[in-house]
């Protein structure tokens, strides 16, 4: 399936879970939002379209072509935003982001940002291909067998995660990092494992009320009669705070 496709349904549906945690955690007006490592994907869109936003968005992601897609999909949601697009990596963006705003946001980056480290240029130069989540896979298990490169990398974005927050004045950060699809293959471990010691770093650097967080997340935007959306799975994993970092910094 390529990169470019995503479910609709899904993108809502998160998009929902973020408009919540927004409403319920965020005070003050909404002015200006960072959002990190979109790639093909909407969901924040669908987010900030519940608080009518008009105010400066700046997106941050590595491929061109996402941002162009970006920019098409984020204004038809969006239409009195100014989209702000920023083509660098997290770590050499600094000076491209206000040294104060209201939100930052980040929807399932951590896993990007490790395995990019990792791949390198065969990451740009695989993505879109119809085998690209097999590509995928291979580096994860590649990666999972090689535990100085694992903690090198972990901790450069780890780094990366710190010194952003450390630079900047920060009114309320929201990440999620949920567990993907593929880690319940059981065959297939790696990527969710690796990437949640790492969250669980960068968990560290933010004040937040887990037990708060908790309560906001037992929410359901399908209706309690869903089962998709009432089940144990959900509220084991996107609608768990474990797996949010949802507060302000602590610098």
């Amino acid at each position: 399936m390529s990169e470019k496709i995503a479910d609709d349904e899904w993108e809502w549906y998160i998009g929902k879970l973020y408009a919540k945690l927004i409403e319920k955690v965020h005070v003050g007006n909404l002015e200006t939002v960072v959002e990190l490592a979109l790639g093909y994907r909407y969901k924040i869109a669908y987010a900030l379209k519940e608080f009518n936003f008009k105010g400066n968005l700046y997106v941050i992601d590595t491929n061109k072509e996402v941002l162009e897609y970006i920019k098409e999909m984020y204004t038809k949601f969006l239409p009195e935003a100014n989209i702000i697009c920023i083509n660098k990596n997290f770590e050499n963006c600094f000076d491209n982001i206000p040294n104060e705003f209201d939100l930052f946001l980040s929807n399932h980056s951590i896993d990007d940002m490790i395995i990019v480290e990792y791949m390198e240029k065969s990451y740009i130069n695989n993505l879109g291909k119809d085998d690209f989540r097999d590509i995928l896979s291979e580096a994860w298990k590649e990666l999972g067998k090689d535990t100085n490169m694992i903690e090198n990398i972990t901790n450069d974005v780890y780094l990366s995660f710190k010194r952003f927050f450390d630079n900047k004045k920060i009114e309320t950060i929201i990440m999620s990092q949920y567990k993907s699809n593929l880690y319940f293959k059981e065959e297939f471990k790696e990527m969710d494992e690796i990437t949640e010691n790492c969250f669980n770093k960068i968990k560290q650097l933010v004040n937040m009320d887990n037990d708060y967080i908790n309560k906001v997340l037992e929410y359901y935007p399908f209706g309690e009669d869903d089962e998709r959306y009432n089940g144990k799975y959900l509220l084991d994993n996107t609608q768990n705070a474990k797996n949010w970092i949802v507060g302000s910094d602590l610098c």
